[in-house]
């Protein structure tokens, strides 16, 4: 229940914003230094994310909320509730093969974008692990995309 209600706050546009803001800021060199042990979004679980620009081919590390599903990683392109998609989106769509670092362990892994069924699967577990996308996909005009990330191509 207190859950749910902190996830609506937060998920209120200038809320969104201004945590993740200040989260990403916090959370990328935190991630880092800790080996994705520690995190400024404490109730969340948050990895680091190491992808290639689609366009500079340029190595980006982005600190992101993730969905665990067994071994595998769902990560949610919400970019907070805005109409215009997260660069990692574009980025994963362009380089699949990415580095997670969370919960000490880097990774190398592989993402796919989800549709049909085993988005709407996803999407499921993503509201469990948290019920503000349902927010931010109501406002939206796009469909928020969903990548499954695996060990194994």
């Amino acid at each position: 229940m207190l859950w749910r209600a902190f996830s609506r706050f937060i998920s209120i546009p200038l809320v969104s914003r201004t945590a993740m803001s200040i989260a990403s800021a916090a959370d990328r060199p935190l991630l880092r230094v800790s080996r994705g042990r520690y995190r400024l979004s404490f109730v969340i679980p948050c990895l680091l994310l190491k992808v290639r620009g689609a366009r500079s081919g340029v190595t980006r590390e982005v600190p992101l909320l993730y969905v665990p599903d067994g071994e595998d990683v769902l990560l949610v392109g919400s970019g907070g509730g805005s109409e215009r998609e997260p660069a990692w989106a574009r980025n994963l769509r362009a380089n699949p093969e990415v580095v997670t670092l969370r919960g000490g362990r880097e990774e190398r892994r592989y993402a796919t974008l989800l549709i049909g069924a085993d988005r709407a699967e996803a999407w499921r577990l993503a509201l469990r692990t948290y019920p503000g996308f349902e927010r931010y996909q109501d406002r939206l005009a796009r469909e928020i995309p969903v990548f499954r990330l695996r060990t194994k191509p």
